[in-house]
């Protein structure tokens, strides 16, 4: 046959794909963890850039030290006069950066898309995310920064390192209601890899094994909030954002002391977060070119409180 009206003839007039109002969203991170972790303070309206948080000497000697800082220092002599103690503190500075995304949106994009897609609502959500996600990646960052590291370069991560990153922390002297562990993806693959391995322990021991480290996988595996279990009754995270160490050779996770009321109060939270401007969503329209620029900013940093509640998990990428 020939002379068919179709959609070619009519292509003015017709459209070449059916457009659902549904948009399949891309690959990413979860940000999150900054929030749980990070004890966080208020600078908005504060006429500084920068804030010093004080921090506290000890002056009645070190955990773990078999007692040699009060063994014979405060003993006291009836009606003798008690001998002064100097008491000193120290401080951090967190200096918060500047973060900030912009899109250019031309009329036609919001004028011609399709009914059912929200544009600038989706726009200005994504803009958070991205922004969060910067966020994040900057106070993973400060994991490698704490002085006390289990794990050994180019070696997987075991169980026994993931024991002793929390069993350290009770040494040194944390007093918290709980401990999280920040892994790096790599280092949750290991850990669940070690927990399926045979060997004699768990044939052995299994029972008293299991009630130590109690390790529980949560329904979903972390498929939606990235908490994959918990160990020992603390929970695990894992992410993709955490840094690299030793030439990229191995990667960095942690086992710290979040934030709490708990926590707060006993004043052993590992990291801090300061706000200067909360992220913030502007408009400003352009007549002449006919487009809006959509700016999200904000404005907030962190900082290491107290490296003592914090170990450092550094092992094989």
């Amino acid at each position: 046959m020939a002379n068919e009206t179709t959609t070619t003839t009519l292509d003015d007039l017709t459209h070449t794909n059916l457009i659902e109002p549904y948009l399949i969203a891309a690959l990413t991170e979860q940000p999150g963890l900054m929030t749980i972790a990070c004890k966080e303070f208020d600078m908005r309206g504060m006429s500084t850039a920068t804030l010093k948080i004080p921090s506290e000497t000890s002056w009645w000697g070190s955990p773990n030290d078999d007692g040699a800082g009060v063994d014979l220092e405060f003993n006291a002599t009836a009606v003798t006069d008690i001998s002064n103690t100097a008491v000193s503190t120290g401080g951090v500075t967190v200096t918060p950066a500047e973060y900030g995304v912009a899109i250019e949106l031309e009329d036609k994009v919001e004028e011609d898309s399709i009914d059912g897609l929200d544009l600038l609502g989706r726009f200005e959500s994504r803009m958070l995310h991205v922004l969060s996600l910067a966020m994040e990646d900057d106070f993973l960052a400060l994991l490698a920064s704490l002085s006390n590291v289990v794990g050994t370069t180019t070696v997987d991560l075991s169980i026994a390192q993931l024991l002793q990153a929390q069993s350290d922390l009770r040494t040194r002297g944390v007093i918290a209601e709980g401990v999280m562990y920040i892994l790096d993806n790599q280092q949750a693959n290991d850990v669940e890899a070690a927990f399926i391995a045979t060997n004699a322990a768990q044939a052995v021991y299994a029972m008293a094994a299991d009630r130590i480290l109690a390790y529980n996988p949560q329904p979903n595996n972390g498929m939606t909030t990235r908490m994959i279990s918990s160990f020992r009754g603390y929970p695990v995270w894992t992410t993709g954002l955490t840094d690299t160490a030793n030439a990229a050779a191995d990667v960095v996770g942690a086992c710290l002391t979040p934030s709490s009321a708990f926590n707060d109060t006993a004043g052993h939270v590992t990291f801090g977060w300061a706000w200067k401007r909360m992220p913030r969503f502007e408009t400003e329209r352009h007549a002449k070119k006919r487009t809006t620029d959509l700016v999200m900013t904000a404005r907030a940093g962190g900082v290491e409180l107290l490296d003592g509640s914090g170990t450092a998990i550094i092992t094989d990428a």
